[in-house]
Order: structure tokens, then C-alpha cells, then sequence
């Protein structure tokens, strides 16, 4: 059983990372990929050894709430919560922490009496009440949950400096002294806040942009109603209706076939990436691709109640299948949460050792404590993410994958579709060349049979001629064919390559050719142009095409790209080893279902408006407005937002080869610590708003 459930309570990559590890320990879990940004997970499991309440019971144990409907919009909604939460969380801490922070300048700067001081400190402890027992609290429960899945977090960290700070002005208090870091603890609290508020935000807006995505491509449906068809919104579909589908069509009602027989690729709802043979009396899904031949399937589920609405969604899926894989800010932030107490400690010990004096080195130990907490480090990413998600959007991008999106920037080759991409996604047919004793209008009119009821450019530019004939015919590898049930077989195959480098497509009756039609695609006048600007930002341009060489040939000639360059006659996985052959990170651009397979293996790859379902779902990059001609604008802003992110995780850490030796050397306090930790966090969110 494979399906995509929502976690409530996540609250950092740690939690996703900890609660990944202890589902995919469970006796009978096969896959579980837990997506931090999305709130979701992504299970496969073996139901004979393992109920769905046990997997709650695991959740719940942790910390957090199994929820078995993925609603991108229900989740949209809870982090809007989260956000505002967050927000009044942080406008109380920012309240009640200027004020210990002003006492605690007047003490740092001002010599006060013994007593005035310690009653100055008294004040500061009451200040900070407010927020160490209201603002603070989502980090202390936080780190609860970090320890049950023995997973340190930055909340565990945060609220170890924290309580230590207060615990040591509790002290200090105690024996009426003035010296005591409610500041340093306001300050963490504080900054954790404002990390954690500026990730909920993050969210959401990924959230928003899923949704945005799925109401951008509201899923359509061939209705069949006595003998008429009809264009449909699929969530207009009632139980009972009847559904056709041609071939090369993405499925969108979950039912029974009733006519025609085909093969179903289900990889998006199972994973399997071997199609099913499907004929009447079989079950199809939504989200699978009906590969073969035109089918009639009677409606059993409406919209919202379909395997693929169970599963999550099908873009959500694919999201989710990323699972909680860190990156580097994520590897170096789990890093620094098992340095930072060991060098504390170990910073503690060797000041006592020099100094015999125990409150200096418990000072020391806090000073770091505070300081190296890694909350810069922590929204240094999501900072930019945020920004790219507003920006991307007003400019027609949808950034389905981040991470895909960030290999951008790096990927030296980009790999370019021909049909739809290049040129216009319709073919048009130019010439019709029968065999002697045959009129061309009975060439097109058997072809028609064999190409009704498939999804596919040649058959689209034949049947728009003629109109559909006959039930449909059945698609092949680089063929269509029909079979009456007089026996005749009328076959339509990829002609012998031409020396004008058109499309040609031999028909075949009864084994014997009848004529040939010529069909032409346009070279979009803006794609040269395009191609130019590609190659002048370093990019090394591939065209490729499941087209015959010579029209694809003439495509690459018109770009003037190297013949090496030019590959033709590809099918859908030999795109993909196409791909993982070039050997280097590479873009995948394109607009068809053939392209799904090469943007699963690209280091980012990206559909452009009008692409077909299957491409979209599994693109990382969604250009909404436009064609190529947005690619230049979008790698640019790739690698913009990457220099602004190596930026801030240099301005993250930086500070800290500073701060180790005056901590040690006692040149600074916690307080002053804190506020470095803050100005880092600071110097971040100012560097991210500089992406235009």
C-alpha cells in the first residue's frame, strides 16, 4: 500500500530527518520519505505486517499527528495558523526582550549600587517571564520531541542555552548579585522565533504555490454521452459517467474499462515502472498514462475520492517522494549540533583549568553556547526559497523542487525537445503522396483509422484533417495500426528519411504501401535567438527528438548546433539515457509525456506553458508563461539567488571564528553573544531581500 499522508507539528528539517529514520525502522515499511517543506510523508508498506494505527500510534509516540487526507489547502491553512502563532509569539518576545535588554545596558554601562543593580536584575527576570514562559514554549516542546527521536535539533540546542542562561541567573539572583543573562535567554528565544517564523512562511508559500500550480492545470476529460464527445473538467465527473481516453492521454477518473484494450503506466501512484496490460472488466486509476490504445471507462469515484486524491495529489506525491534529503546548510547545521556543546564544554574545562574558577568556565561554556547556536545557518536557504517563490511567480515560474532549482546554476548542458518546444507543438501536413491507382484523399483517410483515439503530434495533424474514423487504432513504439474486423490492417509507420528534411509517415494497407504523407513543424522564430543566448551564458545546447533524423536534423541546422549535438529517433527512455550518459548535471526542457522519464534523471527539469499533464507533474521548474524564450530569464534568476545563497551561509558561520577565541579569552558574555548570534541572523534576512 502506497500512500501519502499529512504530519502535523513539524517544525524543522532535524524533526523530518528524525521521524523518517524512525518510520522507515518499522517492521513492514518498504518506502518513507518524510518532506519537510510540505508537511507530508510519503509511505509504502506491506499491510499483512503492518496496520495503518500502528503507523499512528509511531507518530503520535514522537510527538506528532498522522493525518490520513493530504489537503494541500487544509495544510496551506494550519501554517497559516502556524504563521500567525508565530507572529504574536515573536511581537511579545521583541516586547518584553527591549526591555530586558534595556536594563541590561544601563547595567553593562552604568555603575549602580550592589543593590539597585540586583533589584535591576530582579526587574529583568520579571520581564522575561513573558517570554520564556509563553514565546518560548513551541521551542522547549520541540526539543521534547528532538529527544524522544534522538535526533538533536536546533530548538534542543536553543533551549539547553536558554535554561542554562536562566538557571544561571537564577543563581546569581539567589546570592543577591547583579550578575545574570535573562538577555541572553530573550535574545535566543527571540531569535529562534524569528528562524522559525521566516520558515513558516517558507511554507506556506510553497504550499500556495502547489496549489496554485494544480488550480493553474485543472485536469480535463473526454465525456461520452450517446455516441457525442465533449471537453470536461474532471471534477465535474459524476459515478456512472462514461470516459474516453486515446492513447498517450493522462488519466483522470478512477473506473472500469469497458471497450478497448491498452497498457497503463502506474510508476505515479506505485512507483512500478513496468505498464499494466488493462483490457474490459480492468480497473484504471487517475495519474496513470494510457499508453496503447483508446479506451472507455466507466466513472466508479468522483473527483476527491480517487485513488490519485488519496495518495495526496500527484504533484504532491512526487514532492513528497524527495523525502527529508539534507543539504548542505541542513549537514553542516546537524554537525554543529554535536560540535557546538562538545566545544562549549571542552572551552569550559580548559578556563577552569587555567583559572580554577568555576562560575568563569560555566560563563565561557554559555557564552558559546549561545553564540554558535547555528540559527543563521538554519534560515540562510529558506530565506532565499521564500524570496524565489514570490519572485518566480510574478514572473510566470513555478519552482516545484528547490533543490532541482538550485542545481540550476551548476548544470554545464541543457537538453532541449524539438516538437512544442523548439518549433509549434502542431504539425502540419504539407503533401500527400499515394501509391499509382491511389487518390490521396483514401491515404489520409486510412491513416486516420489507425491514428484516431492517440495523443500524439502526427496523429493530431491527420485526424484534424479528416475528422476521426472508425473506434480508434492502437499506438506503437514509432507506429499507429488498426485492425478491422473484416482483417484489414491499415499501419502507419515512420517513412524513409527525406533529403528536405520533413516528417514522413509511410500507411500501409494489408502490407502494402499505399502512399506517404509529409507533414512539416515550424522552427518558432524566437528559438536561434534563444539557443545564442543559451550558449553565450556557457550552456553547451542538446537538441533531442523522437522525431526521424532528417526533420530533426533540419531543426538542429536552422539553431546551428553541431550534428554531434542532434540526436534523433529517441523514445522516451532513451532520452533518459541520453541524459545520464552526458555524465555531467544537465537541464531537461520540454512538453510531452515522452519528456517525463528525462526530467526524472536531469539535475532539473523544466516544462514549458502549454505542456502536457505528464510533463508537468514530474517537472521541477513550471514556466507558465511563455516558452523558451523565458529560459535565459529563469537560469539568470538561478544564479542570482545562488550567489546570494552562498552569501548567506558564509555571513552565517563567519562570525564564528571570531567569537570562539573572545569567548575563551573572556572577552565577551552570553549577552553579547546572543546579540552577534541575532546580528548574523540580521545581516542574513537583509542579504536574501536583495534578490530582485
Amino acid at each position: 500500500m502506497r500512500r501519502l499522508f499529512a504530519i502535523e507539528g513539524l517544525a524543522c528539517p532535524s524533526c523530518a530527518r528524525g521521524m523518517e529514520r524512525r518510520l522507515a525502522r518499522m517492521p513492514g515499511i518498504s518506502l518513507a520519505k518524510v518532506h519537510y517543506l510540505t508537511s507530508s510523508v510519503l509511505l509504502d508498506w506491506n499491510e499483512a505486517q503492518l496496520d495503518l494505527q500502528a503507523i499512528g500510534r509511531t507518530v503520535r509516540d514522537s510527538g506528532y499527528r498522522l493525518i490520513e487526507r493530504h489537503s494541500p489547502v487544509q495544510l496551506e491553512e494550519e501554517l497559516g495558523r502556524q504563521v500567525q502563532s508565530l507572529s504574536v509569539r515573536l511581537a511579545i518576545a521583541i516586547f518584553f526582550g527591549m526591555w530586558v535588554m534595556g536594563l541590561a545596558l544601563v547595567q553593562y554601562s552604568v555603575a549602580l549600587p550592589a543593590r539597585t543593580a540586583w533589584l535591576f536584575a530582579v526587574v529583568s527576570a520579571l520581564f522575561s517571564f513573558p517570554v520564556l514562559l509563553f514565546s518560548a514554549l513551541p521551542m522547549f516542546g520541540m526539543a521534547a520531541k528532538s529527544l524522544r527521536l534522538r535526533d538533536p535539533s536546533t530548538d534542543l540546542l536553543f533551549a539547553t542555552a536558554t535554561l542554562g542562561a536562566v538557571a544561571l541567573s537564577a543563581v546569581a539572583l539567589w546570592r543577591h548579585e547583579s550578575a545574570v543573562w535573562f538577555d541572553a535567554a530573550t535574545m535566543l528565544v527571540t531569535a529562534l522565533l524569528l528562524a522559525r517564523l521566516l520558515d513558516a512562511v517558507t511554507r506556506r508559500a510553497a504550499m500556495r504555490a502547489l496549489i496554485a500550480m494544480e488550480e493553474a492545470t485543472p485536469e480535463t476529460v473526454t465525456l461520452f454521452e450517446s455516441g457525442v464527445t465533449r471537453r470536461v473538467l474532471a471534477k465535474d465527473v459524476t459515478k456512472g459517467m462514461l470516459v474516453q481516453i486515446d492513447a498517450g492521454e493522462a488519466v483522470s477518473v478512477d473506473g472500469t474499462v469497458i471497450s478497448g484494450t491498452s497498457l497503463a503506466d502506474r510508476s505515479i501512484l506505485t512507483g512500478e515502472t513496468r505498464p499494466i496490460a488493462v483490457g474490459p472488466g480492468n480497473r484504471i486509476e487517475a495519474g496513470c498514462i494510457n499508453l496503447m490504445e483508446r479506451i472507455l471507462v466507466t466513472v466508479d469515484c468522483p473527483y476527491g475520492d480517487r485513488e490519485v486524491d488519496r495518495l495526496g495529489g500527484a504533484i504532491a506525491s512526487e514532492i513528497a517522494a524527495g523525502g527529508a534529503e539534507q543539504e548542505p546548510a541542513e549537514r553542516w547545521a546537524a554537525v554543529l549540533l554535536y560540535v557546538i556543546p562538545i566545544v562549549a564544554m571542552a572551552s569550559g574545562l580548559v578556563v577552569f583549568l587555567r583559572q580554577q574558577d568555576l562560575g568563569l568556565a560555566l560563563l565561557t561554556a554559555l557564552t558559546l553556547l549561545a553564540g554558535l547556536c547555528p540559527c543563521a545557518l538554519a534560515i540562510a536557504v529558506p530565506l532565499v526559497r521564500l524570496r524565489l517563490s514570490v519572485i518566480g511567480a510574478a514572473q510566470g515560474f513555478r519552482i516545484r523542487e528547490p533543490r532541482a532549482f538550485e542545481a540550476l546554476p551548476s548544470a554545464p548542458i541543457i537538453v532541449l525537445d524539438k516538437t512544442g518546444t523548439v518549433t509549434s507543438p502542431e504539425l502540419r501536413v504539407v503533401a500527400v503522396e499515394p501509391a499509382e491507382g491511389i487518390e490521396a484523399q483514401e491515404v489520409l483517410m486510412a491513416a486516420a483509422k489507425a491514428e484516431t483515439g492517440i495523443r500524439h503530434p502526427i496523429a493530431m495533424a491527420i485526424v484534424g484533417l479528416t475528422g476521426e474514423v472508425g473506434s480508434g487504432g492502437r499506438r506503437g513504439t514509432r507506429s499507429a495500426e488498426y485492425r478491422a474486423l473484416d482483417g484489414e490492417i491499415i499501419q502507419v509507420t515512420t517513412a524513409s528519411e527525406r533529403s528536405d528534411g520533413r516528417t514522413a509517415v509511410s500507411v500501409y494497407r494489408d502490407g502494402s504501401v499505399i502512399g506517404t504523407i509529409v507533414m512539416e513543424d515550424d522552427l518558432l522564430p524566437q528559438a536561434p535567438r534563444i539557443v545564442r543566448q543559451l550558449q553565450d551564458m556557457h550552456l553547451e545546447v542538446h537538441l533531442a527528438s523522437g522525431d526521424a533524423h532528417g526533420p530533426t536534423a533540419r531543426i538542429g541546422a536552422a539553431l546551428a548546433l553541431p550534428a554531434q549535438r542532434v540526436k534523433a529517433q529517441l523514445s522516451p527512455r532513451d532520452k533518459a539515457r541520453l541524459v545520464q550518459h552526458l555524465g555531467v548535471p544537465t537541464v531537461v526542457v520540454g512538453d510531452g509525456v515522452n519528456d517525463a522519464l528525462a526530467f526524472a534523471v536531469s539535475a532539473c527539469g523544466i516544462s514549458v506553458a502549454g505542456a502536457h499533464a505528464a510533463a508537468r507533474q514530474t517537472a521541477d521548474v513550471a514556466i507558465e508563461q511563455g516558452g523558451i524564450e523565458r529560459l535565459p530569464a529563469l537560469i539568470h534568476l538561478s544564479r542570482v539567488a545562488s550567489r546570494i545563497t552562498t552569501q548567506n551561509l558564509l555571513l552565517s558561520v563567519g562570525y564564528n571564528a571570531f567569537l570562539i577565541p573572545a569567548a575563551i579569552s573572556g572577552s565577551i558574555g552570553p549577552g553579547t553573544a546572543a546579540f552577534a548570534m541575532a546580528a548574523s541572523s540580521a545581516s542574513v534576512c537583509a542579504n536574501a531581500l536583495r534578490l530582485r
